[in-house]
Parts: C-alpha cells; structure tokens; sequence
C-alpha cells in the first residue's frame, strides 16, 4: 500500500527503497525479508493492482449483480462509486508507468485483455454475435475508463440517466435480461 501510493503521489521512480523503509519506520532488512528488492516490489504493485482492480471487481459483480445486463450496468456505473477516486488515481498511475516500462505494459496490455473479454462474455450472454460484442466491450471499456477520468471534473446531476443512456445504446438489440 506505501508504495502505491507513492506511485500514485510521485511515480513510479519515486518508490525506492530506503525511502519506503524510511516512511514505514522499517529496517531494510524487513523490506528484504519480504522482497528480494525493487524489481520484486514493483512486480507485487502490479499483480496487487491486477487483483484488487480487474479480478476482484469481476468476482464482485458476478455475486453482486444477477444477470449479465444488470453486471453491465452496474460495470458502468463503478467510476462513480465512492472508492472509485482513489482506484482511478491508481489505475492512471499504472498507465503512465506502462509508458516507460516494459514490465508495467505487459501487466496493463494483460488486464485490459481480460476487462475487454469480461464485457464482451456479458454482450454474449445477452445473444450479441462475437464480433458485435467485442466492439460493445471496446466501447463499453472507453466509456468506463473515459468516465473514471472525467470523475474529477465533470460532475453530472444525472449520472443514473447517463448510464441507462449508455445501456441502452450498448444494448438496444440485444435479448430480454
């Protein structure tokens, strides 16, 4: 969680390790005891942000939500749930990484892939063809990721019409939920 956050607050080569132990009040010793250095750290960023913002989130809906029209929606609807802020600087920050980094591209390319394949089983399930659903799933994504972006300047009174709006535009020939 430390060095999330200092990802989020810096970026990613602000997470060093004497600094860290610094902010902890640990010895790098614990730091080691724990990773073998920073390549491994970096690595547990990543893979914590996999599970956390990709894995967990589709559990979730898939207890939370009954059907995959109402998963959809509720999908759609996350960028402005209350927690969403702190998961948005997160996800912005991991992009960026992703920029200048080998490592944090794949992980991003990886969850992207899977978030895409997520939507695009939702769209089938609803009866759309493959193909059609992909291009739902593509866009479904833009509108999440655009969403979580906007979350900080537009502010819209009618959030809950926005995403029946977006429902029903992804949806509109799909079969009944």
């Amino acid at each position: 969680d430390a060095a999330t956050g200092i990802l989020v607050d810096e970026n990613v080569r602000g997470i060093r390790i004497d600094v860290l132990c610094k902010k902890l009040g640990v010895t790098k010793g614990s730091f080691y005891w724990h990773f073998e250095g920073r390549p491994a750290l970096l690595n547990a960023i990543l893979e914590r942000w996999h599970k956390r913002m990709t894995t967990n989130v589709i559990d979730r809906l898939g207890v939370e939500a009954g059907n995959p029209f109402d998963r959809l929606r509720a999908l759609l609807a996350l960028p402005r749930a209350t927690r969403s802020p702190a998961f948005a600087r997160i996800e912005q920050s991991i992009r960026d990484w992703c920029r200048r980094d080998r490592q944090a591209q794949n992980a991003v390319e990886e969850v992207d892939k899977i978030r895409l394949a997520y939507i695009s089983d939702l769209f089938e399930q609803q009866g759309l063809e493959p193909d059609v659903a992909a291009r739902r799933a593509y866009i479904a994504y833009a509108f999440l990721m655009g969403d979580s972006v906007l979350r900080n300047t537009v502010q819209p009174k009618d959030l809950d019409e926005i995403v029946e709006d977006a429902m029903n535009v992804l949806t509109s020939d799909r079969g009944q939920p």
